[in-house]
């Protein structure tokens, strides 16, 4: 397993090829674009087809311009449903997807009531955005129903939790809404078809979202949009995530009729909650219905198609983040500047090429891509055991082959020399599965500490810095601890991983120096 500059060229010139800046087809979410895919979907329904969101199944080489209201909701106690006395076990494992199958059905049922668009479920986040009615001057609209929407949400996860086996799935829920202009384009996964929005709104809300304490919070755009008074402070989103929304008792919502109107009544929420606790009961039943198997290594070798709560992965494993630092200003910079094709181009390339280096090069499997971010795991090792230490290794080569070719697509490609890539390692025990509604829209899913920490680590970089969590840090041999200093190494790519593997280390003892042994993956 190792990165060639010469496979990644080829890969990346490919990639370009398919979907160049100036061949990529942009489209307005407007009433003649709704208007003709309302007709289509109607279409195909009376044909005995599914019904399909508004905007869906952009292909690779499209992209959507959209007004919308972006809603991000944060389950708060999914970290505590993850363990069991402080450890992770098959048990809480089993708990913890039974609890996001579960809310995930919730938020879909209630979804179809407001005609929100579900962009991804990740972990304990679920982001939709409400695009309609399209057009300037619905700007009041849609953020009352984004608004009515999010209550809604809230309310079903809560009603479901508190019905369904005596509460072992109830959450507290936090909400985050912000408006704005955003790009959807191709997920980038094949087999989940609902496309990714980005953009500084998706951006907003997901920070709006996070925080310990429950509730919807706005920001000002929001409260524009609705006629109600703005925050004003030095810090507007510590003000806006410290000010938790009332939708019944908050002046200017109260008195609100058009808003009010939306709210779904007591009875609409039981309803939601009653069907989406008959699908969990249909789909997985109770948590033994969570069946794992070992994945025998590599994982790239893993079909996300064949799983189910049933026939579902658990493993030690590397979790692997890899987000593009910047790009969301570069996202809002190519939408002013009228740039949209190079920037959707440009993801194109670079999220192929993050993929095919760890699939390809280093055999790891993609979960999904979460906006611009990467998420994947690796492992080594047998049928039996992985190889914990072995799997840091790779983790480690693969992160390095990641970010060299990410400065490979900084050389190829026009417009993106100011991002980076920041990229989080983490290692543990981890489920791969698939939940949520069955069949096609079902999604794919990996939580577990070593994920959650990946993806905190990767957050806490910046654009050159590649961090290591404690747990990987415990099996690395001494080769690659010394790589991380504090558990973060800057600008680590393939060249200088491979060129620290391959030199010994001095070792001294009073006077006396020499060089040990070189680093061996069989030792």
């Amino acid at each position: 397993m190792s990165w060639s500059r010469h496979k990644s060229l080829q890969r990346i010139r490919s990639f370009r090829a398919s979907a160049p800046a100036a061949a990529i087809n942009l489209s307005n979410f407007d009433l003649s674009y709704m208007t003709a895919r309302a007709t289509t979907i109607q279409a195909r329904r009376k044909a005995g087809g599914k019904s399909e969101p508004l905007i869906f199944d952009v292909p690779p080489d499209s992209a959507v311009l959209v007004e919308g209201v972006h809603v991000y909701i944060q389950l708060l106690d999914f970290a505590s449903a993850m363990t069991e006395r402080e450890r992770e076990t098959e048990a809480s494992h089993r708990r913890v997807l039974s609890m996001l199958h579960l809310n995930y059905a919730a938020c879909d049922q209630v979804a179809e009531e407001f005609e929100a668009q579900r962009v991804d479920f990740h972990g304990a986040r679920m982001h939709a955005v409400i695009v309609s009615p399209p057009g300037p001057g619905n700007e009041r609209d849609r953020a009352e129903r984004a608004l009515a929407f999010a209550d809604a949400a809230k309310r079903a996860i809560e009603e479901v939790g508190r019905t369904t086996e005596n509460g072992r799935y109830s959450t507290r829920v936090r909400v985050g809404i912000d408006s704005g202009s955003a790009v959807a384009v191709n997920s980038g996964t094949q087999d989940e078809r609902e496309p990714l929005f980005l953009g500084a709104p998706a951006n907003y809300a997901a920070k709006l979202a996070e925080g310990d304490e429950e509730g919807v919070f706005m920001s000002n755009r929001i409260r524009k949009d609705l006629g109600l008074p703005q925050l004003s402070s030095f810090d507007t989103l510590a003000a806006e995530r410290a000010s938790r929304t009332s939708s019944v008792g908050e002046t200017g919502l109260s008195a609100n009729t058009s808003f009010q109107s939306k709210r779904l009544s007591d009875a609409a929420i039981m309803t939601a909650a009653s069907r989406a606790r008959n699908s969990f009961i249909l789909n997985v039943g109770t948590d033994a219905n969570f069946s794992f198997h070992r994945h025998t290594p590599p994982l790239s070798t893993i079909d996300f198609a064949l799983l189910t709560p049933s026939n579902s992965v658990r493993m030690g494993l590397m979790s692997i983040f890899g987000d593009i630092d910047g790009f969301t200003k570069y996202v809002d910079e190519c939408i002013a500047a009228q740039r949209i094709g190079e920037m959707v181009s440009n993801l194109h390339v670079i999220r192929s090429e993050l993929a095919a280096t760890l699939s390809q090069d280093f055999l790891g499997r993609k979960v999904r891509f979460i906006g611009d971010c990467i998420h994947g795991l690796l492992a080594t090792g047998t049928s039996y055991e992985t190889d914990a230490s072995g799997s840091v290794v790779a983790s480690v080569k693969a992160a390095g082959g990641m970010r060299s070719s990410f400065e490979l697509c900084q050389e190829e490609l026009g417009g993106i020399e100011n991002l980076g890539i920041a990229i989080g390692l983490e290692y543990g025990e981890t489920p791969i599965t698939r939940i949520g509604i069955r069949g096609d829209r079902s999604v794919r899913c990996s939580v577990s500490r070593a994920v959650s920490r990946s993806e905190e680590l990767q957050g806490g970089c910046t654009g050159d810095q590649t961090a290591l969590g404690p747990t990987a840090l415990g099996h690395a041999p001494t080769s690659i601890r010394r790589l991380f200093a504090g558990g973060v190494a800057m600008g680590l790519d393939a060249g200088s991983v491979d060129e620290h593997l391959g030199s010994p280390p001095i070792v001294r003892s009073g006077e006396v120096s020499a060089a040990a042994a070189p680093y061996d993956s069989g030792e």
